[in-house]
C-alpha cells in the first residue's frame, strides 16, 4: 500500500531544500497549508487531482514521488482518463484507492478479473454499493467464496436486499449454522422463513444460532410447532426467546394434562406466583 509516511517525508525534505514554508507550498499547489503539514506528519496524502502539481513544484516526478512504478503508472492512466485501458488486481487497487476519486475506484473495480471476499474487505470502504455488489455476485459466480468471516466484513456496505438473497443461498448450500454471524444484517423476514424451513426439517441446532435475530411473532410460530410436535421439553433452550404469555399458554396446557415434570425444564421463565400452584398441585397429587 502508498506508504503515506514515506510520501510525507518527501514532500518535508523536498519543500526545505527548496526553502519553501508550508504555506508557499500550498499557494503554489491550490490548497490549504493545513492541507500540507497533513501530508508531511503522514496522516493524509495528496489528492490524485493534485499529484500533478505536487510533482511539478518540487521538481520530482509522480514515479519518484509514490516511489512504485506500478502504481504510479495506473495513477498516470487515470489521471489521463484512461481507466478503461487499465487493467489492476484487487491488491493493486486497494493500495491506490485512498487516493483515487470514489468514480475512479469503481472504474477500475470494474475492470477486475477476479478477487476473494478478503480482498473485496479492503476495497469496499471505496466502492459505490452497486459496484461492489456486482463483484460480489461474480466471486460466488466462480465459486471463490473463500471464508465467510471476510463476507462478514463486506455485509456492513451491502444493502439488506442484497445480503438476504446471498444469506438464503449460504443456508441452502451449507445449512442454516453458517449464517450465525451474518444474521445481524438480514432482514427478519428471511430469517423467519428460514427459521420456519429448519423448524420443520426438525433442524433444531442450527436454529438456536439465529434465535436472537427473529421477530417475536415468528419466535412464538415456531415455539408453537416445537412444542405441538416435540413437546414442552423440547424448548428448553429456546425459552429465553418466546413471549412470556406463550410461555405461559404451554405450562397452563401442560399442567391440566398433568404433566408437570414438562414444566420445570421452562420453570425460570413463568410467573412465579403459577409456579407456587403448580408446586402445590404436585405435591397434593402426591
Amino acid at each position: 500500500m502508498l506508504s503515506m509516511h514515506e510520501i510525507g517525508l518527501k514532500i518535508s525534505a523536498l519543500r526545505k531544500e527548496r526553502n519553501m514554508t508550508q504555506v508557499e507550498l500550498a499557494d503554489k499547489i491550490g490548497v490549504t497549508y493545513q492541507a500540507v503539514s497533513s501530508w508531511e506528519r503522514g496522516l493524509t496524502m495528496p489528492d490524485i487531482s493534485k499529484l500533478p502539481d505536487v510533482s511539478q513544484v518540487l521538481e520530482i516526478s509522480i514515479d519518484e514521488l509514490l516511489g512504485n512504478a506500478r502504481q504510479s503508472s495506473i495513477i498516470k492512466n487515470v489521471l489521463s482518463g484512461q481507466t478503461e485501458q487499465e487493467t489492476v488486481n484487487a491488491d493493486e487497487l486497494a493500495e491506490i484507492s485512498p487516493i483515487l476519486k470514489p468514480q475512479q475506484v469503481d472504474e477500475l473495480a470494474k475492470g477486475m478479473a477476479q478477487a476473494t471476499f478478503k480482498q473485496l474487505a479492503e476495497l469496499a470502504p471505496f466502492l459505490d454499493r452497486r459496484v461492489l455488489e456486482e463483484l460480489a455476485d461474480k466471486i460466488k459466480e466462480q465459486g471463490n467464496l473463500g471464508d465467510l468471516g471476510d463476507l462478514e466484513e463486506i455485509a456492513p456496505f451491502l444493502s439488506r436486499e442484497y445480503m438476504d438473497k446471498i444469506i438464503a443461498e449460504i443456508a441452502e448450500t451449507q445449512g442454516l449454522g453458517k449464517i450465525e454471524d451474518l444474521a445481524p444484517f438480514a432482514s427478519q423476514q428471511i430469517l423467519g422463513k428460514l427459521a420456519l424451513q429448519a423448524c420443520e426439517a426438525d433442524n433444531l441446532a442450527d436454529l438456536e444460532d439465529i434465535m436472537p435475530f427473529l421477530s417475536r411473532r415468528d419466535i412464538d410460530i415456531i415455539a408453537a410447532k416445537i412444542e405441538s410436535t416435540k413437546g414442552l421439553a423440547a424448548l428448553e433452550n429456546f425459552a429465553p426467546f418466546i413471549s412470556k404469555d406463550t410461555l405461559m399458554d404451554f405450562a397452563v396446557k401442560a399442567a391440566k394434562e398433568g404433566n408437570f415434570d414438562d414444566i420445570s425444564d421452562i420453570a425460570p421463565f413463568l410467573d412465579k406466583k403459577f409456579l407456587g400452584e403448580i408446586i402445590l398441585k404436585t405435591y397434593d397429587s402426591n
